[in-house]
């Protein structure tokens, strides 16, 4: 007798055999057509699973790397401690890294992981194509993007905060006190896709909202000096609001604000993104918008381990894992935007200065 397989099927009907398993466990993103196409395949073969299969699977997951640009940074570190506690819940270990804004760095972490015992990773890349990052895509490793993407890449998906609901409350929260000249500080030196889409949020909601208002850009390329040089350009423009895309760069220039005798929530207010502790122990409280890093990290973690079990789904009725392209081919990049949230605290206060 002759048995129907998984990869029977997806020959006729012109798909991997990853995409009939995961269509067979209700799993995978594919269109109604293709997922129904697939069903009367598996229906008009007479295909029939068989738990050998599945009984002959390998171990079940049991470690995830994750890795941060900085572990000192209060943003990150509340996003690895989210990832973990939920891995750990499910009784899955972590690799953790960081590899401190360095391309040589990251790629290093990740090819050493590729080396050991390893099932996915979850990382907060540098923003650019390494060969590090195209070593893992080629290499099939489970692999989802947090916080950043890298452009290029088709086939990772990625969980980012979308910036424009927390800049437009926070604008709108400004205006209402009465500023009109509300400054923005990036930090392009970073490479970074997500302080460049913070930059290009306030840009457009400022010509939206305050049209004929002065609202400038400062860069901060790089670190102490460059925040004094761009503190200086902001007096310059006389701006009586700030709002920082790093928070880094907050944390510094509220220091550099107050030894110029400058009251924060009074002669100036100022709004950073990331809700770190360190805010809520500045006198006064720094306003922020949260990117939610903690939900953030949860979602990574939801997503690598359906990329993992996907992988594990694709064995064929001889207990043979899928190869990774097989398991890329069947995965399609998708991205998770989590809304950011304007939280208000005593660092904005009413214009009053010219």
């Amino acid at each position: 007798m002759t048995y129907v397989t998984i990869r029977d099927v997806a020959e006729r009907a012109g798909v991997s055999p990853t995409t009939v398993s995961q269509i067979l466990h209700g799993k995978g993103r594919f269109s109604r057509k293709t997922r129904d196409f697939v069903l009367s395949m598996v229906k008009s073969m007479g295909y029939v699973p068989d738990s050998r299969a599945r009984a002959m699977r390998s171990d079940p997951v049991k470690t995830v790397g994750l890795l941060v640009p900085d572990l000192r940074n209060a943003y990150f570190a509340d996003m690895v401690a989210s990832m973990e506690e939920e891995l750990y819940a499910r009784g899955i270990s972590t690799l953790i890294g960081s590899f401190g804004e360095d391309s040589a760095r990251q790629d290093s972490f990740l090819r050493n992981i590729m080396g050991q015992r390893i099932d996915g990773a979850i990382v907060v890349p540098k923003g650019v194509p390494t060969h590090g990052i195209e070593d893992v895509v080629r290499w099939g490793l489970p692999l989802v993007f947090v916080d950043r993407r890298v452009p290029g890449l088709t086939s990772v998906p990625y969980i980012v905060s979308d910036p424009g609901q927390g800049i437009r409350q926070a604008l709108q929260a400004l205006y209402r006190k009465g500023h009109r000249r509300v400054g923005f500080v990036s930090h392009s030196s970073l490479a970074s896709t997500t302080l460049y889409e913070r930059e290009s949020a306030f840009r457009e909601l400022t010509a939206e909202m305050m049209p004929d208002c002065d609202c400038p850009v400062v860069d901060c390329e790089g670190e102490y000096d460059s925040r004094v040089a761009g503190l200086d350009v902001l007096m310059a423009h006389h701006v009586t609001a700030v709002i920082f895309g790093y928070s880094p760069d907050a944390i510094t220039m509220i220091g550099l604000m107050q030894k110029r005798q400058l009251v924060i929530g009074a002669d100036i207010s100022v709004v950073s993104f990331d809700d770190i502790e360190v805010f809520r122990l500045m006198t006064p409280q720094v306003s922020v918008i949260s990117q939610q890093a903690q939900e953030m990290g949860r979602r990574g973690v939801r997503e690598v381990l359906e990329l993992i079990g996907a992988r594990e789904d694709a064995a064929d009725d001889d207990g043979k894992v899928a190869s990774p392209q097989e398991a890329n081919d069947s995965m399609e990049r998708h991205m998770v935007a989590i809304p950011t949230i304007f939280i208000a605290r005593d660092s904005i206060g009413p214009m009053h200065r010219n």
